[in-house]
Parts: structure tokens; C-alpha cells; sequence
């Protein structure tokens, strides 16, 4: 179920980028094994993100310390 209370703008990790190598694609976009934001912290890729029919992002599946990467890429706070 996806939360129209929830906006997924909140789950997004604005401003990361790539950090380390390329472990596939998506959407002819390369999905990096992982990913550091603005203020330094790392992040590895865990999957990719749910929609629904309406092409809503399913935010309530997120778990704790999971962001959302554009496109669709579900990435954890590294330990």
C-alpha cells in the first residue's frame, strides 16, 4: 500500500553520488554498489524501489535507514 501521506521527496537522498563500482543498470542508467551524500555518509545498494499502479513510489516499504536514490534505487546507511 502506498501512504498519500507519506511524500517520497522526504525518502530521497538528494545530491549523492556514485561511490564504487557499477553493478548493473536500470533504465540504461548505471546502478553504483554505492553512494555518499552531501555530508559524507555511505550508502550500498539494497534494491530497487515498488510502485503501484498509479506509479506512486511505495515509501512504506523502506526500512529503517533506507533512502531512495533516483531512479528508484533503494540504498542502506552503510555500517
Amino acid at each position: 500500500m502506498v501512504s498519500r501521506n507519506l511524500p517520497h521527496e522526504y525518502f530521497f537522498l538528494n545530491g549523492a553520488r556514485s561511490d564504487g563500482p557499477v553493478i548493473g543498470h536500470i533504465d540504461g542508467t548505471p546502478i553504483p554498489a554505492r553512494v555518499v551524500d552531501t555530508r559524507g555518509s555511505r550508502y550500498r545498494f539494497v534494491g530497487i524501489a515498488r510502485r503501484d499502479r498509479r506509479g506512486r513510489l511505495d515509501v512504506t516499504a523502506l526500512r529503517k535507514n533506507e533512502w531512495l536514490v533516483k531512479p528508484d534505487l533503494i540504498y542502506a546507511a552503510a555500517a
